[in-house]
């Protein structure tokens, strides 16, 4: 064997060892320095620019992620804080809002319609559900059509809960590049 195919077989060893871990899995994603949200347990990496409000002056957009001119892309809630005295559902794919904590009807939050400004919604359709992963977690997962009061704020709604830790994610205005990242950012969740 010549020095040149010496070299060139120890350069595809390292390349194949830095590329798996040892039980021939592939590495996990690894945390960003950028931005996260804490939400209990949960520690979320959000995406460069994205910004993570837990509170809001006027209580509509807590718990939301947004990134450029998007109020709430998506929320991250940990239900162990809600007032023990307020009426809540908690989430399920077995009723046809399952995502929406509230007991009144829910209204249609899309990137173009802010919690606040958006129209009621007038029916819900879970199109899937099972289970999907938060970090390590397991989480029992749905997805919903929505139709609202006005059509064109219609859209999809994605929903994550954690029972035991009682961590609720819901993704809205529900869209393929959407839908990519919040997977992405999802995978890299960790919990303390």
């Amino acid at each position: 064997m010549s020095f040149r195919h010496l070299v060139l077989v120890v350069a595809v060893t390292l390349v194949a060892a830095a590329c798996s871990t040892p039980d021939g899995k592939p590495p996990a994603p690894s945390p960003t320095n950028g931005p996260h949200a804490i939400v209990g347990a949960l520690h979320l990496p959000l995406p460069a620019g994205a910004t993570y409000t837990e509170h809001s002056p006027d209580g509509l957009l807590d718990g939301c992620i947004a990134e450029g001119t998007v109020a709430c892309e998506a929320r991250v809630l940990d239900l162990r804080k809600t007032d023990p005295n307020a009426p809540i559902n908690l989430p399920s794919t077995k009723r046809p809002f399952g995502w929406y904590t509230g007991t009144d009807l829910p209204t249609c939050i899309t990137p173009a319609s802010p919690p606040g400004k958006a129209a009621g919604a007038t029916g819900s359709t879970l199109l899937d559900s099972g289970f999907a992963k938060i970090g390590p977690k397991t989480a029992e997962y749905g997805r919903w059509k929505v139709t609202c009061e006005n059509s064109a704020q219609n859209n999809q709604v994605r929903s994550w809960w954690l029972p035991t830790s009682r961590i609720l994610v819901v993704q809205y205005g529900s869209f393929p590049g959407w839908d990519a990242k919040m997977d992405t950012l999802l995978a890299g969740a960790t919990f303390s």
